[in-house]
């Protein structure tokens, strides 16, 4: 009976925590605030266009050595015309500019000379650039070198879920906020209340799951879908095992209490990370074959303020939520899944590409710099 009555307490201990903790009501000993380098940064922008284009042309260059000559080879339908390499190099372009086919084959010919493209080429060689192909191969290997480079000595991640727009009728966070009512009446039985046509079956943005370096800001692992019935968890165990893949080093995975399952956390001890997700009000210490799970609830009841502070990093997914939309504030200008799919991933590209360039400017000692030019 002692040890039930203690057990009882101390699961009522964990569930009162993380609600004050939810509606803000624990005081939480909060860090400084960071200041930041304005000569630095202003520095940082004055540079970015020329720093970005070499950038481009750099990290395209040394990840086409990279990539294997077969998966470079032309397989079937129609022979490309181009150099893989250039086209890749006119897509991130187009991506940064965030403009249209056309317009982005008028930059080609403006930037021909600074990104090293051999030749010119029409909107249309642009248009197929979207299709799954060599060049894709490639976007996906400059994926992989702006971790090697910009996250080299992250160790800290994060987690959050987002969304890229399809259509300029719609807004993500109104949707997801539908969703989530629904989604509660359903759960409290009120079905009547439901709109019939939830959930939507009109693609009218893409999901996106991200995990990114909380010091960095760059983005390790990446998923989307234009799939309403997928969410972020169910895209959450090919993003981390991306994320692991690129940044080895990862110890430590943070994100909000959607994560907070024991599912979730076996999945990052799986790479070898240490889960930080804010347990529910209705969570008990049971592991239930899950020892990540139990470690987790215990350190965040006995160290709670330690807690606290590593796990409050998690809002720079967030922030990096925030920049892209800044960013982009566009609707994604593909049809085609698979094309709408690159155009979302080209955006997380030009994303590392650009922190990585303010990152040599405002925090040089987190980054590696190349060994080519």
């Amino acid at each position: 009976m002692p040890e039930e009555r203690n057990k009882r307490l101390r699961t009522e201990d964990l569930r009162n925590l993380a609600t004050s903790v939810r509606n803000g009501t624990f005081h939480y000993e909060g860090k400084p605030k960071k200041s930041l380098d304005w000569s630095s940064y202003d520095e940082a922008q004055v540079n970015e266009l020329a720093d970005i284009l070499e950038l481009i042309r750099d990290f395209v260059d040394e990840a086409s050595t990279r990539v294997s000559p077969s998966l470079l080879e032309h397989k079937a339908g129609r022979p490309p015309s181009y150099p893989p390499s250039d086209v890749a190099k006119a897509l991130l372009l187009q991506s940064y500019f965030g403009v249209s086919n056309r317009v982005a084959a008028g930059l080609v010919r403006v930037f021909k000379e600074k990104l090293r493209i051999s030749n010119e080429f029409s909107y249309k060689t642009i248009e197929r650039g979207y299709d799954p192909s060599p060049i894709t191969v490639i976007l996906q290997e400059v994926f992989k070198l702006t971790n090697e480079l910009g996250n080299a000595k992250e160790m800290t991640f994060s987690t959050d879920g987002s969304g890229d727009p399809s259509s300029m009728k719609v807004n993500y966070e109104s949707i997801r906020s539908e969703q989530r009512r629904n989604q509660e009446q359903k759960k409290q039985g009120d079905v009547a209340s439901i709109p019939s046509s939830w959930p939507s079956t009109r693609h009218d943005f893409q999901y996106t799951e991200s995990i990114v370096g909380v010091h960095t800001k760059i983005i390790a692992g990446f998923g989307s879908t234009d799939d309403h019935s997928i969410g972020e968890l169910s895209l959450f165990p090919d993003v981390i095992a991306q994320a692991h893949s690129n940044c080895p080093q990862m110890d430590t995975m943070l994100g909000d209490s959607l994560y907070a399952s024991r599912k979730a956390c076996a999945i990052v001890s799986s790479h070898g990370a240490k889960p930080y997700f804010l347990p529910k009000s209705s969570s008990t210490f049971r592991s239930h074959g899950v020892p990540a799970w139990s470690n987790m609830t215990h350190e965040f009841v006995t160290d709670t303020q330690a807690w606290l502070s590593a796990y409050h990093m998690r809002s720079i997914s967030e922030s990096v939520n925030s920049m892209e939309k800044r960013r982009f504030p566009s609707k994604l200008k593909k049809k085609l899944t698979m094309r709408k799919d690159t155009e979302a991933f080209l955006r997380r590209d030009v994303h590392n590409l650009r922190q990585y360039s303010y990152l040599s400017y405002l925090e040089p000692d987190l980054i590696v710099y190349p060994m080519y030019n």
